[in-house]
């Protein structure tokens, strides 16, 4: 599976390379800046990126808690009227098709696969001196760590029981550390749709973003397929995972886009609000 984790990386690298993008920069357009100064101006932004998400809440105004409330009261009525349902139905309807596409999905939402293709992308664009690349690959590795970063605590104070367990959905045992017990939130919908929204806004192409999303849509059938996650906590999962990637996707175009007016320097100094981060939420 690691091999065939890292092959898959590759093989969209090789997709981005023979079918350039608009707004792509080549080597030559890329300036003359050396490797240990890319990766150190990247450092620094990664931490720059963090410390903006994580304090994103302090600058949620009414509209962005009226969106989280309304996730969080998706996901409840969920748990009070459909995960159960939704389990019974999934177990009661496997068939070889499913399992083959599921696997799919399985796969997309593994913690490897995120950095797997983010470093396979990050490494592509400073090899061949592409921006565009490069940027992209930092943007998935960044929303696919930090959502996860968010999903893990999340999971780890909850402590709610996973399907298998047959102990219900209510079942919560706060500040677990037993795997079995980390069902709330769901990581693999929180990888998958950090990656496809960080994606979508990097390649802002519909029909690629229609089809980032549905592998995120399998992700999510897998994990209540395979008895792991109730669909409530897929909610969660995804909604955690969209809006962090959303929020790195806008956050590296606009850097991308003051490095190409040679203003990053003004970038680095003005207070970044995050305005659209705290309404994807």
């Amino acid at each position: 599976m690691k091999s065939t984790g890292i092959l898959f990386s590759y093989s969209i690298v090789i997709v981005f390379l023979l079918f350039p993008l608009p707004g792509g920069t080549s080597a030559a357009q890329a300036g003359s800046r050396s490797t240990g100064d890319i990766l150190q101006d990247d450092a620094e932004h990664f931490a720059r990126d963090f410390r903006d998400i994580f304090s994103a809440p302090a600058r949620f105004d009414a509209s962005d808690w009226i969106t989280l409330g309304a996730v969080a009261g998706s996901a409840a009525a969920a748990a009070l009227w459909a995960d159960e349902p939704v389990r019974e139905y999934m177990l009661d309807n496997r068939s070889v098709f499913t399992d083959d596409l599921v696997s799919v999905g399985d796969f997309y939402g593994k913690l490897s696969t995120g950095y797997y293709l983010g470093s396979a992308l990050y490494v592509t664009g400073i090899v061949s001196g592409d921006d565009w690349i490069r940027y992209t690959g930092r943007a998935v590795l960044e929303a696919h760590t930090f959502s996860l970063l968010i999903t893990g605590v999340i999971k780890a104070v909850s402590g709610r029981s996973r399907p298998y367990r047959f102990e219900g959905n209510r079942q919560f045992s706060w500040f677990e550390t037993e795997n079995s017990r980390w069902s709330f939130p769901s990581g693999h919908a929180t990888a998958s749709f950090a990656i496809s929204s960080a994606l979508s806004r990097r390649i802002d192409n519909p029909w690629a973003t229609a089809g980032l999303y549905a592998l995120s849509g399998v992700t999510v059938l897998d994990r209540i397929y395979d008895d792991k996650h109730w669909l409530s906590d897929t909610i969660v999962g995804a909604a955690i995972g969209t809006a962090v990637g959303l929020a790195i996707g806008d956050m590296i175009n606009e850097e991308e886009a003051e490095r190409k007016k040679g203003g990053l320097e003004a970038l680095n100094e003005r207070p970044v609000e995050l305005l659209r981060f705290s309404k994807s939420f």
